[in-house]
């Protein structure tokens, strides 16, 4: 007893000097003005300063930060001794000073320091799959004090993925804390951030959903055997009806709600059942339970859509109306049979969303006149493009807006209604029943329209009947799916429309693209991948001080917060409608349409990075075609 004493005494007194000789490390001008002398001179300031890495550490195994760089050869004596100086002057830690000075990047640091420490580098694509009790091994306060993550766990070893492996007091700490050995792993600090808010997010959301599973496993003694698939249909609605399920069903709708999720995808798996959420655009995982479970989690989503719950050999659709916070959310259900049971998809359409507004879409100043020019003739044809979930309904939506709903007669076909406006009717397609969209537009073209929405062109007598209302004095909005502006005026010659009338319809061609927008609450500047930035600029980004978000609360830890689209506008020019005539390619089309000053996709990307809106990565992932 009086050994283990005298051992806890010994590391208190151990972290007690470190965190001392830290707090010098971090600036050397502490200790001078706490002895009551002046600042140390150089040779002091250098070697105390050495060894501050990006987060202020110590040193590690009697190395100085400074010399692992130049070991590495990442750095020289003379850049060093810039750095120190240009530290002294800023009051910068060693490593921000070098990458300010451009002699280093945060990667180059983490590369040196991973060789030659003989570490491995964290790879932030595990942040979503670690599991729970291995993130909340650290308490959530001493892993963002100190930017570290624990991702791994072998017997009385825990793995730990730090911004700064030098940094004794926080190792010190973690140890303590956890009673562990420790084996460190090095990563950029952003990316260490941005991980530790994605894993305690989801760390914490499924010990509250294990909680509730461990509550219905008691109440309704679910087990392996329990043969829910042999069950009548009153068994399976009485045990779906049951407190616990609601509850569970409950939390998965409520959360992904407030997480802003678009759709809800509950996938069942050999042993388990994985619930995923997509948020701007990507998919996240929330919630993993057994896979006994899944039937009743089903079944109780059947009910709540009124589906058959006895049926489960073919698809199924279905819809009902979740309110959460005095807001209304449009609930769509599709159920597909896999092999290991019914795949649940559910889309959540949140009513509130049409009050955004044209200038809240991310247009350019001059791209919104145009857009807004060509919206607002008396007649002809404005086409937008993307793929599906980039934003297209969305923009016709806040286009329809700016129009004059109580002197026009505005009515709309689409598949299915999405959105609800005032003093505009909506018309949803039923192809069962005979309602398609070109059946329905020659039945609309009888009701005196002046604006005519159609939700998509997909075939020729769609996209004829379409063209012709345009050129009989309606004006027309609608979409089709291709790659970009250029594709979509040739998309409509391709489906089977004459060419000569489509420049005789069409006005304006749009193409977009949805990216994530950079969190507010913690944006900052970082270093981005050089490869990428070459992919998406190169020279035109020459620089740019880059942004992205570290991860916070409010964006629970994932660096976004939010979508703007990113667009391309094609005016149909005199030459460039006689390029389409000719049966030009989109190639061509392109080529003519940057002659008179078309602003690409690609381009449009680029001007929201330079202005901080989004990131290298996002961009580069919504045009990485048209590089």
């Amino acid at each position: 007893m009086d050994g283990e004493l005298e051992k806890a005494v010994a590391m208190n007194e151990r972290g007690a000097v470190a965190r001392r000789e830290n707090a010098f490390a971090e600036d050397p001008r502490k200790e001078s003005r706490s002895k009551g002398g002046e600042v140390p001179g150089s040779d002091s300031v250098e070697r105390q300063e050495q060894s501050n890495v990006m987060s202020g550490g110590l040193s590690y195994g009697g190395k100085r930060f400074g010399d692992l760089l130049i070991e590495a050869g990442v750095i020289s004596e003379d850049e060093l001794a810039g750095a120190l100086e240009r530290q002294r002057e800023t009051g910068e830690r060693l490593g921000e000073a070098l990458v300010s000075l451009k002699l280093a990047t945060e990667r180059d640091i983490v590369a040196a320091l991973a060789s030659q420490l003989e570490i491995d580098v964290f790879d932030s694509g595990l942040s979503g799959n670690i599991d729970a009790d291995i993130v909340l091994t650290i308490p959530e306060h001493m892993a963002r004090r100190h930017h570290a993550l624990a991702i791994e766990k072998a017997g009385e070893v825990l793995t730990v993925a730090m911004a700064d492996p030098l940094d004794l007091v926080a190792i010190d700490d973690i140890r303590v804390a956890t009673g562990m050995e420790l084996q460190l792993q090095v990563g950029l600090l952003s990316e260490i951030d941005q991980a530790i808010g994605v894993a305690y997010r989801n760390a914490t959301a499924s010990q509250r959903l294990n909680e509730v599973i461990a509550g219905a496993k008691v109440e309704l003694n679910i087990a392996k055997d329990a043969g829910l698939e042999e069950m009548s249909e009153q068994e399976l609605r009485s045990r779906a009806e049951d407190a616990p399920i609601v509850k569970l069903v409950n939390i998965i709708l409520a959360q992904a709600i407030a997480e802003r999720a678009t759709d809800i995808h509950i996938e069942p798996m050999e042993d388990k059942v994985v619930v995923r959420y997509r948020v701007d655009g990507v998919l996240y995982d929330s919630t993993i339970a057994p896979q006994h479970f899944h039937e009743a989690i089903v079944v109780r989503i059947k009910i709540l859509s009124d589906m058959d719950v006895a049926e489960r050999r073919v698809p199924l659709d279905g819809r009902f109306t979740a309110s959460f916070e005095n807001r209304d959310v449009d609930v769509r259900v599709s159920t597909l049979p896999t092999i290991y049971g019914e795949k649940v998809a559910l889309r959540l359409l949140d009513k509130s969303g049409t009050s955004l507004s044209l200038e809240d879409l991310g247009f350019e100043s001059e791209m919104l006149r145009i857009f807004k020019r060509g919206i607002t003739r008396p007649y002809g044809m404005v086409v937008i493009s993307g793929p599906t979930g980039s934003g297209k309904s969305t923009t016709l939506y806040a286009g329809m807006r700016e129009l004059d709903r109580i002197g026009k007669n505005i009515t709309t076909l689409e598949d299915p209604v999405e959105y609800h406006l005032e003093r505009i009717n909506q018309v949803n397609v039923n192809p069962k029943a005979g309602l398609t969209f070109a059946s329905g537009l020659r039945s609309l073209l009888r009701q005196d329209p002046d604006v005519i929405l159609i939700g998509e062109i997909r075939d020729v007598e769609t996209a004829d009947l379409a063209i012709r209302s345009a050129l009989t004095g309606h004006m027309v909005l609608s979409t089709v799916h291709a790659n970009d502006a250029c594709s979509t005026a040739t998309r409509l010659v391709d489906i089977g429309v004459e060419p000569y009338l489509v420049t005789s319809a069409v006005a304006l061609v749009m193409a977009q693209r949805l990216v994530r927008t950079i969190c507010p609450h913690c944006r900052t500047s970082y270093e981005p991948d050089p490869a990428k930035v070459r992919a998406l600029g190169g020279d035109e980004l020459e620089g740019v001080e880059f942004m992205h978000g570290a991860g916070c609360k409010q964006c629970r830890g994932r660096g976004y917060l939010g979508r703007t689209a990113v667009f391309e506008l094609l005016e149909l020019s005199p030459e460039l409608n006689e390029l389409i005539v000719a049966g030009a390619s989109a190639d061509a089309l392109r080529k003519q349409a940057i002659e008179e000053g078309f602003i690409t996709l690609r381009s449009n990307a680029i001007g929201k990075v330079k202005e901080g809106i989004t990131t290298v990565e996002e961009a580069l992932g919504v045009v990485t075609e048209f590089v």
